[in-house]
């Protein structure tokens, strides 16, 4: 039985022969300016490279389909309502017992783990520490916010005291001040209106 992948790869396939069929076609036409031995030379040799470009690409398609995705898998990933693909691209299959539920059916490769450096847990620990402060500033012993305290709020001061210790650590420089701050006024503008 073929699968679905393997039905529209022969459509594929059968639309790029009428193709070369119809390219052939021009190249014989009366509208081309060639000689009729040019166009008779022409067309065999079309009509041969394309035969054996198409046989080979769809041939290697196919193969590449395979061994991605073995065609009795995918004939039942495609049939099967059961089966489908979770957002992190695994395929998975529902629960019988609870419908909502899917179970990993095929392993994924597992994804290349991030070489961390020095620097990134110098920042990790950093960063923990500044949260854990911060939380501990706007959170009451049974974890819920102070008044006037929300999420952000928290993480806009674990920000704030992460980078005031990397500016202490040497790990960053401090910001160029501008010369006046957002809605202020210079001193020696407001000197001239005196």
């Amino acid at each position: 039985m073929a699968s679905k992948i393997d039905k529209v790869l022969d459509r594929l396939e059968v639309l790029t022969d009428d193709v070369n069929v119809l390219k052939r076609r021009v190249v014989a036409s009366p509208i081309v300016p060639l000689p009729q031995k040019v166009k008779a030379a022409l067309g065999t040799i079309l009509e041969t490279s394309d035969d054996l470009i198409t046989d080979t690409y769809f041939g290697l398609v196919r193969d590449v389909a395979d061994v991605v995705l073995p065609a009795n898998v995918a004939a039942e990933v495609i049939n099967n309502p059961d089966i489908g693909i979770s957002p992190d691209g695994q395929i998975v299959r529902r629960d019988i017992f609870n419908r909502e539920k899917f179970d990993r059916i095929l392993p994924v490769a597992a994804a290349k783990p991030r070489k961390v450096t020095a620097k990134m847990k110098k920042q990790r620990k950093i960063q923990s520490t500044a949260f854990r402060n911060a939380n501990a500033k706007g959170r009451k012993k049974d974890g819920t916010f102070r008044a006037g305290y929300d999420q952000s709020r928290i993480a806009r001061m674990a920000q704030k005291e992460c980078t005031k210790e990397r500016q202490r650590l040497g790990l960053c420089e401090k910001p160029k001040r501008r010369s006046t701050r957002k809605g202020q006024v210079r001193r020696t503008a407001r000197r001239a209106f005196e």
